[in-house]
């Protein structure tokens, strides 16, 4: 079957809640990112008027929901494909997974796992986790990372200045935790970049944090469609969201370099399978990696590596049943960093 990729970047804020750029300034990032597709998610704030085709950008209007009032803060919940206003449900995080469900739109956990530093006390983790129902989780959230790095005001400037030499990937007790999660069930990873491009001033200096086509260059969503896309909004988003549902997707950071054309596939005897789906055990399963260019490639089953190579390719073969995923590693600005990270391929 031909598979068609698109990229897009997602956890998005604007001008309508507490981010910097108005929509036609964030469409103008992603067209010099070269990016297919965005996916805006203001707090607790939807404007469907917004999406459409912009250019050579699909536009996507969701929402991040949270109760403002809540104490501890935290359980902030990517809501994509609403369309109603779900901002009302914050309160109550497992009737707000059901009101989007109902509406056939998809839930994220956003930055469940956080760290804090020196310089940022405040975190805004995912708190409530015997909810169900959800769609998956944002397995690595670009700004959040930083959170862990900024000790010192100069460290902040830094982060700012030249977020590669921070960046590392996602946090291990997120993915231990996703690992745990997909024992039981699907649960769909995304990466976000949670760009707010907001500007700050220490004294004399001023600098943005991390302006929006930096953002776009950086954590993104890549998704496999069965079909190009149309030009049709409604049928354009619903391959977006259908390939988001099903894990028919990876995180990659595009930074060190682009990570279109990876593949992870299986093969039981003329059977083949992507990202997301699932195949029964008994007979030999092949998998198939394959990047665009040479990284670290390491294939875990249920969390952990069963097979591992340098280079553009890894295959392996099994009877075992388990949860099969992939990460890759590339080293740049000096230091290994996470490139790579696949949704599974489920062998129940």
């Amino acid at each position: 079957m031909q598979w068609y990729e698109y990229a897009g970047n997602i956890h998005i804020h604007t001008v309508a809640s507490d981010g910097a750029g108005t929509v036609a300034q964030v469409v103008q990032a992603a067209q010099a990112a070269g990016l297919d597709f965005l996916i805006t998610t203001d707090h607790n704030t939807l404007i469907l008027s917004e999406e459409g085709w912009r250019g050579s950008v699909l536009l996507l209007v969701g929402q991040e929901v949270h109760d403002p009032d809540r104490t501890p803060s935290g359980n902030h919940m990517l809501c994509l494909g609403v369309r109603e206003d779900v901002a009302s449900l914050g309160k109550d995080p497992q009737q707000l997974i059901d009101a989007v469900r109902a509406q056939g739109g998809l839930t994220f956990l956003a930055h469940p796992y956080e760290r804090t530093s020196g310089l940022i006390s405040g975190e805004f983790p995912w708190r409530d986790w015997d909810v169900t129902g959800y769609t998956g989780v944002e397995l690595w959230n670009y700004m959040s990372e930083f959170r862990a790095y900024a000790h010192t005001r100069l460290d902040g400037l830094l982060i700012a200045k030249r977020p590669q030499w921070f960046t590392m990937g996602p946090l291990r007790e997120m993915v231990a935790k996703w690992d745990e999660l997909t024992q039981a069930r699907p649960v769909v990873a995304i990466g976000g970049s949670d760009v707010h491009a907001l500007r700050y001033s220490w004294g004399p200096l001023s600098v943005v944090i991390h302006p929006y086509e930096v953002c776009f260059r950086a954590v993104n969503t890549h998704i496999l469609t069965p079909e190009p896309f149309s030009g049709d909004l409604d049928y354009d988003r619903g391959m977006v969201l259908e390939a988001l549902r099903r894990g028919h997707c990876w995180v990659g950071y595009d930074m060190p370099a682009v990570t279109a054309g990876f593949r992870f596939r299986a093969r039981q005897g003329d059977r083949v399978v992507v990202m997301g789906d699932a195949l029964s055990p008994g007979s030999l399963i092949s998998f198939e990696v394959q990047l665009p260019r040479a990284g670290d490639i390491r294939l875990l089953r249920d969390g952990q590596v069963v097979a591992r190579t340098h280079g553009d390719a890894l295959y392996f073969a099994t009877h075992e049943p388990g949860v099969y995923r992939v990460e890759v590693y590339r080293r740049a600005w000096g230091r290994r960093r996470a490139w790579v990270f696949s949704n599974p391929i489920y062998v129940r």
